[in-house]
């Protein structure tokens, strides 16, 4: 079994170890380096058939020292290349004067390491030298070559790539043609070839078995391929499983003409069977499937690797398949690749796939914080009240800041796609800002470790732009004072009079009224005046300082303090 495989200076990392286990499910967003595990792997089986087949025991080479055998781009079908410097960590093939001695070559390095069936700890590495775009030279780590026979003896590799189409018409390729079609993630256009070696493997026994599988699944009755002369593959199906000998009335058609998730599903199983191998390779074998048929896919598959003793790796997003995997079977790619420890990090790595955008994994990274709010209006009016009491954290709007729309729902997603970012990020803190109207909710239901709650004090954020005298100054300049007026005698008829006494204290009255919804649409209507709820942040741009009251100040010192800690505001906004 490999225990993990490390690399130096190949593609996306410097130097990474990935843990493997007898299964390992790879789980994390785009471009976070599940692929490259997987090519790595590919890659080192490459150079182990290439290095083997010129300068190994077995080749006609005469040298002692094992000295590099060259690969050229054309033989190069682990994946495609258009330079052979694409391999190499930001292509950089000689060393940077951080690294050693700068111009000398920048040796790429990629290790197995495993566990013999007793037990017994071996690895093998090879390392990789660029000779131009064209070439690159491969030959074993030297400290690794006491285990040369057992690396070649026990590792083979079969990559599986995700499922991208088939084609009508497919002749018999050769294996070499076979395997740069792979590489190039066209595992459809050998699908047939791989059938006809099934077909043709272990005195059909394993036809049998993927026969099985198809009317176990799908209810078709897989027909045997036939190449008899003719320029393509013939690979039929019947829509049904006849109950008698023959085909039951029942048409043979092409595997062409069936759905996506069938392809995908017969794809994964041709590989499997056409060619055992001690370490599988999957990449998102979840793709075109419905979630049930991605557990049963998956069921079938950890079986078909427990009774040939391989090793399945699987590059994915499914959340059945992290549901349906033990925690420590895992390997997140959230952050630096690691594998998962408890229930709870699972669930995090899981929530994280299906809540967390690359916008918040770019993000979260970097901030010092996360703000979530019902909504846009929330945003635009702490935005504008922050540049009229020029508080601290006008500078964190100003910026890029991170911040997630709760769109009004039930304050409990925030604490979903908060547990989420702590799969990115463990350190990072937040707060939630919730309306008044939200009292009812219980603290312990919102809140979790490094989540911070507030509540508006007034029924809701537009509540605080109720002020008279910026109610009157924003609408006679939106229009002449005799249409603003009407408006200002609704306002004092809807109002009770101490609130135009104390328009910043609290009152019941403010801790029950829906503004956004009664009071400051009726007067826009009134006033003649267009001002949509997300326009309403026009209004509190031209309040006055002395016009906001103190608790908007205090909450945007509280947000501050999460979101963009380090600086230290007054305690008041006078």
């Amino acid at each position: 079994m490999i225990t993990k495989i490390t690399t130096q200076y190949f593609k996306r990392f410097d130097s990474q170890e990935f843990p493997l286990t007898a299964l390992s499910l790879l789980a994390g967003p785009n471009n976070s380096g599940k692929s490259t595990l997987l090519q790595a792997a590919m890659v080192w089986n490459l150079a182990m058939q290439k290095w083997w087949e010129k300068k190994g025991p077995g080749s006609r080479s005469k040298a002692k020292d094992r000295p590099g055998a060259p690969i050229t781009r054309q033989e190069f079908t682990a994946l495609p290349l258009p330079s052979m410097d694409q391999l190499w960590t930001d292509t950089h093939t000689s060393l940077r004067k951080d690294e050693g001695k700068q111009g000398a070559p920048r040796p790429m390095v990629i290790t197995l390491h495993g566990l013999t069936a007793n037990g017994e700890e071996w690895r093998f590495g090879f390392e990789f030298r660029y000779s131009g775009p064209e070439q690159i030279h491969v030959k074993p780590v030297a400290d690794d070559l006491p285990h040369l026979e057992t690396a070649r003896n026990r590792v083979t590799v079969v990559y599986v790539p995700p499922f991208s189409g088939i084609g009508v018409n497919e002749t018999r390729h050769d294996r070499p043609y076979q395997d740069m079609l792979v590489g190039q993630g066209k595992g459809g256009d050998i699908l047939r070839n791989l059938l006809l070696e099934v077909a043709d493997a272990d005195e059909g026994k394993a036809w049998e078995q993927l026969e099985s599988i198809v009317e176990e699944v799908f209810g078709y009755r897989l027909l045997k391929p036939s190449y008899d002369g003719t320029p393509y593959i013939t690979c039929e199906y019947l829509k049904g499983i006849p109950a008698t000998r023959g085909y039951g009335g029942l048409v043979p058609l092409d595997v062409s003409t069936t759905g996506s998730g069938f392809h995908q599903v017969l794809l994964i199983l041709a590989f499997m069977l056409a060619r055992p191998s001690s370490l599988i390779l999957l990449d998102e074998p979840d793709a075109h499937l419905h979630v049930l048929l991605q557990k049963q896919l998956y069921d079938i598959l950890r079986q078909l690797c427990h009774k040939s003793k391989g090793q399945l790796v699987i590059a994915t997003h499914s959340e059945v398949l992290i549901d349906s995997t033990s925690p420590t079977q895992i390997v997140s790619f959230y952050r630096e690749p690691h594998p998962l420890a408890s229930e709870a990090d699972r669930d995090q790595v899981r929530e994280a796939l299906k809540r967390v955008s690359s916008l918040d994994l770019l993000l979260a990274e970097n901030a010092g914080g996360v703000l979530y709010l019902e909504g846009t209006t929330d945003f635009d009016l702490l935005k504008a009240w922050a540049d009229v009491l020029d508080h601290p954290i006008k500078a964190w709007f100003d910026g890029l800041p991170f911040w997630q729309n709760n769109q009004g729902r039930n304050p409990k997603e925030a604490r979903s796609h908060f547990f989420a970012l702590k799969a990115i990020r463990p350190s990072l803190n937040a707060v939630l800002l919730l309306d008044g109207d939200n009292r009812a909710l219980p603290d312990r239901e919102i809140t979790a470790d490094g989540l911070t709650l507030l509540r508006w004090e007034r029924y809701e954020s537009e509540s605080y732009l109720l002020h008279p005298k910026s109610l009157e100054r924003f609408l006679e300049a939106e229009r002449e004072p005799l249409f603003a007026k009407p408006a200002l005698d609704y306002l004092r008829e809807q109002m009770p009079p101490a609130f135009f006494n104390s328009p910043l204290e609290i009152s019941n009255f403010l801790r029950s009224e829906p503004a956004s919804k009664t009071l400051l649409p009726e007067t826009f209507k009134l006033a003649e005046v267009h001002l949509p709820k997300s326009d309403f942040f026009l209004l509190a741009q031209q309040m006055k300082k002395e016009e906001i009251p103190q608790e908007v100040w205090d909450k945007l010192t509280a947000i501050q303090s999460i979101v963009s800690p380090g600086t230290n505001p007054s305690l008041s906004s006078e």
